[in-house]
């Protein structure tokens, strides 16, 4: 025994054995990380550039367009996991950004008084549909001149280490879905006709 514990021939190529895999996976790991932040980062950008080119822009038949070219400009460079570009969705509010995300008024009533709205209890419609929302914005629209608007940008990044990806997903998948959302208000000039 005394022999072989001071024998050390071969203990390089051992520990090198055991370190490997777990530096490998921490390198792979990183780079994977790193990838889907710089692509989160980039969304971002360019949802914020994207709202802020269409909240002073005076053509309001271009928005949309000059919205969606923004975006996807600003994610050229990533690869999305199955071939999609950003989907964007819109939803404008009153003039305050407290109403962002909020929702409908509503009287709680009842013997429950359980601080949810249920069937039948007396609400505002704020945006028009004719039933109660869990969020009071009008989707789909970019408000008018002075109104406060969310657009949030969703993308399904491709994943550049596969193995990783699938081994750490809950669902096994190999994409990254990435969301962003700002939100700004439209300027007081904000046109709704014409170029």
């Amino acid at each position: 025994m005394k022999t072989l514990r001071q024998d050390r021939a071969g203990i390089a190529a051992t520990e090198f054995a055991l370190i490997a895999p777990v530096v490998t996976v921490l390198l792979f790991g990183f780079i994977e990380f790193a990838w889907v932040q710089s692509a989160r980062s980039a969304l971002e950008s360019a949802t914020m550039k994207g709202a802020r080119l269409i909240a002073a822009s005076d053509c309001p038949s271009k928005r949309e367009t000059i919205l969606v070219q923004t975006i996807e400009r600003g994610m050229q460079h990533v690869k999305s996991s199955d071939d999609q570009p950003p989907k964007i969705q819109a939803v404008s509010y009153g003039s305050a950004f407290g109403d962002v995300g909020e929702p409908e008024p509503f009287v709680d009533a009842g013997a429950t008084k359980n601080g949810k709205y249920d069937v039948g209890e007396t609400y505002t419609d704020v945006n028009g549909n004719g039933k109660w929302d869990p969020d009071m914005g009008s989707s789909g629209s970019v408000g008018g001149a002075g109104q406060v608007v969310s657009y949030t940008a969703t993308f399904k990044v491709k994943s550049l280490v596969p193995w990783i990806a699938s081994r750490f997903s809950q669902d096994g998948t190999t994409d990254y879905p990435i969301k962003a959302t700002t939100v700004i208000r439209n300027e007081p000039l904000f046109r709704t006709t014409g170029c």
